[in-house]
C-alpha cells in the first residue's frame, strides 16, 4: 500500500501543470540546504572556538557559487547592484550603451563590456565564461516600450548560445494591474499593455532558459535619491486615500538578489513578489515622508480606489532571507 501510494505522489509530481507540488519541493529542498549549511558552520565554529560564526556560514553556503555574472542594465538598481559585488569580490561585469559610461564604470574600478540592444543580433562572444545575467532593464514608456521584447530576445538567444544557464529579471508589481485584495504569485495579471509587455518577457526569458530563470516582480521602490516623501508632495484630491501602500527599499532588493544568486537551482524557475510587509494607507504615508522633507503635504481623498497589498512573503519561506526594512516609517531615509 505504501509502495502505491509513493508511486502515485511521483506521477503526480511528474505533472508539470502541478505548480503547488514542485513549488513546495523547492521550498523543501532550499530550507534543507540552507540548514545543511548552518549545521557545517556550527561545527566548525564548535571546533575553532574563537572562530566567526558568521565567516564560516559565509563559506558553506557560497563556497562554489560565486559564478560570474553579467549586469544588464546599470540605472538606479544595476548601479547598486555593482556596488554590491563590487564589495563583495564577485567576479562581474556591467553593460554599458556608450562610451563615456563605459569610463564612468572603468574609472570606479568595475569591468565593463558595451552592450548595445538597439543594435539587432548580440554575439554569443560577449557572454564568454558567464554563467549567470541579472536584467534590470526598464521597459520605459511610450512608444520606446513597445520594441522591449525585441530588444532582449537577441540577447537571450547570445546568452543561451553562449553556454548561460541562469537569468534573472526584475519584473514589476504592476502586471497584476487593479486587482484588489492580497496579491500573490498566482494572481491573475492585468490585461493592459504595461503588464503584457512585462508578461510577454517573463515568458520569453523562461522559454529560453527554463528552470534556470527567475523572475523579481518589484513594487514601488525606494531608497537613496528616492524618498517617498517626493512621490506625492503638493498634489491635491489624489484618490485613494485609504489605498495600502506597496512599496520594497532598494537594499532589499539588493539583498534578494544576492541571496538568489547564491541559491540552489531548486530556488530558481520561480516567480517571487518583493514587497515590504508593511501596508500603511496612502494618505498617512505619504503626507508624513512629504512633512519628512519639509514639503507640502499632498491632499488625499478620504477613500478607497484601488484596496491591494502585494504580498512579498513568498521569498522568505523558500530563502533563509528575511526584509529589513519591514517597517516603512523606519526607511534611513526617513530616520536622519
Amino acid at each position: 500500500m505504501g509502495s502505491q501510494s509513493g508511486r502515485q505522489k511521483a506521477k503526480l509530481f511528474q505533472r508539470s501543470s502541478v505548480f503547488v507540488d514542485r513549488t513546495n519541493l523547492a521550498v523543501r529542498l532550499c530550507v534543507s540546504k540552507a540548514r545543511l549549511a548552518l549545521l557545517i558552520a556550527t561545527q566548525i565554529s564548535s571546533a575553532h572556538k574563537n572562530g566567526p560564526v558568521g565567516h564560516f556560514l559565509f563559506l558553506a553556503v557560497r563556497s562554489d557559487t560565486l559564478r560570474k555574472i553579467a549586469l544588464v542594465g546599470s540605472g538606479w538598481l544595476g548601479s547598486a547592484l555593482a556596488e554590491s559585488w563590487q564589495t563583495q569580490g564577485r567576479p562581474f561585469w556591467v553593460s554599458a550603451r556608450s562610451q563615456d559610461k563605459l569610463n564612468l564604470w572603468q574609472q570606479r574600478g568595475i569591468k565593463a563590456c558595451q552592450l548595445n540592444l538597439d543594435g539587432g543580433e548580440i554575439a554569443p562572444e560577449c557572454f564568454s565564461g558567464v554563467d549567470t545575467i541579472v536584467v534590470t532593464v526598464p521597459p520605459g514608456r511610450g512608444s520606446e516600450a513597445g520594441d522591449y521584447c525585441q530588444k532582449l530576445e537577441p540577447l537571450a538567444k547570445s546568452a543561451k548560445a553562449a553556454g548561460v544557464t541562469r537569468v534573472l529579471f526584475t519584473s514589476a508589481s504592476s502586471v497584476y494591474g487593479s486587482g484588489k485584495g492580497r496579491v500573490t504569485e498566482s494572481s491573475q495579471v492585468d490585461d493592459g499593455p504595461r503588464a503584457m509587455r512585462l508578461l510577454q518577457i517573463e515568458q520569453m526569458f523562461a522559454h529560453y532558459f527554463g528552470d534556470g530563470f527567475c523572475c523579481l516582480r518589484l513594487s514601488g521602490l525606494v531608497g537613496g535619491e528616492r524618498h517617498p516623501g517626493r512621490f506625492m508632495a503638493g498634489k491635491l484630491d489624489v484618490n485613494g486615500g485609504r489605498d495600502p501602500v506597496n512599496l520594497v527599499h532598494q537594499r532589499d532588493v539588493v539583498s534578494a538578489i544576492n541571496a538568489l544568486l547564491d541559491a540552489q537551482l531548486e530556488c530558481w524557475n520561480n516567480v517571487y513578489n518583493l514587497c515590504a510587509p508593511h501596508h500603511p494607507t496612502r494618505q498617512h504615508y505619504y503626507q508624513y515622508t512629504a512633512e519628512r522633507l519639509a514639503l507640502v503635504k499632498p491632499e488625499f481623498v478620504d477613500a478607497f480606489d484601488n484596496p491591494r497589498w502585494v504580498d512579498g512573503s513568498k521569498i522568505t519561506r523558500v530563502l533563509p532571507w528575511q526584509y529589513h526594512y519591514s517597517d516603512l516609517y523606519q526607511l534611513p531615509e526617513l530616520i536622519r
